[in-house]
């Protein structure tokens, strides 16, 4: 919700610029309880780098969408179903298999996105 609002009079740079500025006290929280004790696998590193580049990114793309004064509510939801990439991706590089069950509630949410954007 503060996304939409502060969309409505910050540009879509300003409010990825604050929003970084925001997540430092969280990281400094959860820093604090491993006692400043920093990882030190540059694989795993590269990785957490990675998707918060990549989150960022589908931040500022969430926030444009906001900015363009389209319905909130379809926005979120559809930006909320992004783990469904996710498991493709971990279909086609991973090579995981999913269960019916889960093929069935992929379906359903893909079902209902399309019926709430009705």
């Amino acid at each position: 919700m503060a996304s939409k609002l502060g969309s409505r009079t910050l540009s879509v740079a300003v409010m990825q610029y604050l929003f970084a500025w925001g997540t430092v006290p969280v990281g400094l929280a959860l820093l604090a309880t491993r006692r400043f004790k920093l990882e030190k696998s540059f694989k795993g590193i590269s990785y957490g780098v990675a998707n918060g580049l990549l989150s960022s990114l589908g931040n500022v793309a969430l926030l444009a969408a906001y900015r363009s004064g389209g319905n909130t509510a379809v926005i979120t939801t559809a930006t909320a179903l992004y783990p469904m990439i996710t498991v493709v991706l971990a279909i086609v590089i991973l090579r995981e298999r999913l269960t019916k069950t889960q093929v069935i509630g992929l379906g359903f949410a893909a079902a209902a996105m399309v019926i709430f954007s009705l």
